[in-house]
């Protein structure tokens, strides 16, 4: 091989270490921030991954949670007016959905909070998933 060649293997493989690099700390950046849950959820809504706010906000391991359908955070009101399913359909239609509500913690109780879902899509523009961004809202930020 020649020098000029091997210059460039020797570029390509330090930007592929530094991409991988860089993908391993965006992942452990998310899976570390504690104020808001973010979820990657699938096309119907099943957990995929679940970060440390998940976590504390929710209430759920993610050994507890992931594989379980997001439906399971809304009232039962909410789920029988197929709430969680239209705020997917909002969100694959237009790029997102928001909302503002009543939250289901893994121990029965409830809480206040603000969502944002947004739609996953690949290279040729296809929605594959969703992240579901959640912040527990205080009396505040309620009213």
């Amino acid at each position: 091989m020649n020098k000029k060649k091997r210059k460039q293997a020797g570029t390509y493989n330090l930007s592929m270490e530094k991409k991988e690099k860089l993908e391993l700390l965006h992942k452990q950046m998310i899976k570390e921030v504690q104020d808001y849950a973010i979820i990657l959820m699938d096309l119907d809504g099943t957990i995929l991954s679940w970060n440390r706010g998940a976590e504390i906000i929710k209430g759920y391991k993610p050994e507890e949670i992931i594989d379980q359908n997001f439906r399971l955070f809304y009232l039962p009101k909410h789920r029988q007016e197929l709430l969680p399913e239209q705020l997917l359909e909002q969100a694959r239609k237009e790029g997102r959905a928001k909302h503002i509500g009543m939250r289901v913690r893994k121990n029965g109780t409830t809480f206040w909070g603000s969502i944002l879902i947004t739609a996953l899509h690949d290279e040729e523009g296809h929605v594959v998933g969703y992240t579901k961004l959640t912040k527990e809202l205080d009396k505040n930020e309620i009213s």
